[in-house]
C-alpha cells in the first residue's frame, strides 16, 4: 500500500478509472474463467447447475438469490464473491460509505472535495471490508439495513432534513461493495418492500424524506424454499 495514491490529484495522475462493482467483478470474472481458474473453490458439486447459472448473473450484471435447503452452501458461496473484487479500492478519506473519488455522493465527501479539491485525502479499503451481511429476523428494521436519524447530531443543532444528521444502516456503509441478506423470508413484507426501492431506484428514504444516494451495490440473498412465505 506504500506506493498507493494518497491524494485526489496523485489517483488522477495514476491513471485509475471508476467502475461499478457489477463491472468490476464481471471483469476479474471474466479474467478467471480466461484463465481457467475456478470462480468459487472449495464448492464441489454444483459444476452443472449452480455454478454456470450464477456466472450468467455476474457477467450480466444481475443481483442474485440464492434458493436451496439449509447445508447447501448458500453462504459460502456468497462469502467467496468477494474473491471477485480488486484487492485494493480508494474512497474518500473519512467516508462512512465508501464514496467514489471520482464521483461522491454523501455530503461529507462532496463538501470535502469541494474544499480542498486534488489535495482531498484518499483512503485505500482491502475487498474483505466490501463485503457485508446481515443475518435477516422478523425484528429486523429500516434503521438496520436503510439507516435512521441520529438524535445526538440534531440536538448539535442540525436540522432534521440536513443528511449529515443521518446514521447510516448496513446496505449504504456497503456502498461499492457486496451486501448479503441471509434468509430474506425472514424479513417483513415491509422490510422487503423497503429494500425494493433499493433494487429499482438506488436510493433511500428515511424518515418521510428522500436521500438521493445512488448505491452502487451487488445485492445478494438466501432463501430456503419452505420458509419463502413473505413476498
Amino acid at each position: 500500500m506504500a506506493n498507493l495514491p494518497s491524494t485526489l490529484g496523485a489517483l488522477k495522475a495514476s491513471g485509475w478509472q471508476s467502475v461499478s462493482v457489477k463491472e468490476e467483478i464481471r471483469r476479474n470474472a471474466v479474467a478467471k474463467i480466461s484463465a481457467g481458474e475456478p470462480l468459487f473453490a472449495g464448492v464441489i458439486g454444483y459444476e452443472q447447475t449452480v455454478m454456470p447459472q450464477l456466472e450468467n448473473a455476474l457477467l450480466a450484471g444481475h443481483d442474485v438469490i440464492f434458493l436451496g435447503e439449509r447445508g447447501q452452501a448458500k453462504t459460502r458461496m456468497i462469502r467467496s464473491l468477494t474473491g471477485l473484487l480488486d484487492e485494493w479500492m480508494p474512497m474518500i478519506a473519512g467516508s462512512e460509505i465508501h464514496d467514489d473519488p471520482y464521483h461522491p455522493v454523501s455530503r461529507h465527501a462532496r463538501d470535502l472535495v469541494a474544499e480542498q479539491g486534488d489535495a482531498t485525502p484518499i483512503e485505500w479499503v482491502h475487498r474483505d471490508h466490501r463485503y457485508g451481511e446481515k443475518l435477516a429476523t422478523p425484528d429486523t428494521s429500516i434503521a438496520d439495513l436503510i439507516g435512521e436519524v441520529d438524535p445526538i447530531k440534531v440536538a448539535e443543532g442540525r436540522y432534521l432534513s440536513d443528511e449529515l444528521t443521518l446514521h447510516y444502516g448496513l446496505v449504504p456503509r456497503t456502498n461499492r461493495g457486496i451486501f448479503a441478506i441471509n434468509e430474506i423470508p425472514d424479513l417483513s413484507e415491509r422490510i422487503q418492500v423497503g429494500l425494493l426501492n433499493v433494487l429499482e431506484e438506488r436510493d433511500v428514504q428515511i424518515r418521510g424524506y428522500t436521500v438521493r444516494l445512488p448505491l452502487d451495490v451487488l445485492l445478494v440473498a438466501s432463501a430456503n424454499p419452505e420458509d419463502y412465505t413473505n413476498r
